[in-house]
């Protein structure tokens, strides 16, 4: 239930009341799994043209970009999950995230206590320390791009990811066809 909570509270901190829709994301998961993880890519591809992050070198566009980035994550994950309980991990990430409506950067901190507390393979985090490496080193190049240029690296980096992720992957476990 942390990433109702967390997009309802991304909704009022970036005053894009459309993330006010999440609870109805998560209550189709809750139907069926397939139908929630349809409802969420329909949800944040509507929510990508409401929501506008600007130039991710300026600090309060860095903090918008990374509230609303948590807090889809973090609905995905209740989608994956399909758990209506709140568990003892989630009370100081919950008081954290409650605490980004008056300092947006405890909703980022609540975030990543809470996916720190998930205890992620080095495989995980790999891909985002990337990223923020990538930024920072060639931040002359990138800032002079403008915010469509920042989008097309940071696309980029992430289809370099997903397709490093994929040729890495072990194929021996499952054949295309095989029926189970």
């Amino acid at each position: 239930m942390i990433g109702v909570v967390a997009s309802l509270l991304a909704g009022v901190i970036l005053k894009e009341y459309a993330l006010f829709a999440s609870p109805l994301v998560f209550l189709l998961s809750l139907k069926n799994r397939d139908l929630g993880l349809v409802g969420y890519f329909v949800y944040v591809l509507y929510l990508g043209s409401k929501v506008f992050v600007g130039d991710v070198y300026v600090y309060d566009e860095l903090m918008r970009g990374l509230v609303f980035l948590l807090s889809m994550v973090l609905l995905l994950e209740d989608v994956l999950k399909r758990e209506v309980k709140v568990e003892k991990s989630e009370i100081v990430p919950v008081a954290l995230i409650l605490a980004g409506v008056l300092l947006p950067e405890s909703f980022v901190a609540g975030a990543v206590v809470y996916f720190l507390a998930l205890k992620p393979e080095w495989k995980i985090s790999a891909p985002v320390f990337g990223v923020i490496v990538v930024f920072a080193l060639f931040k002359g190049y990138i800032s002079g791009l403008g915010v469509s240029g920042q989008v097309v690296v940071f696309g980029s980096f992430t289809l370099f990811t997903i397709a490093l992720a994929f040729l890495l992957r072990s194929l021996k476990r499952v054949e295309v066809m095989e029926k189970v």
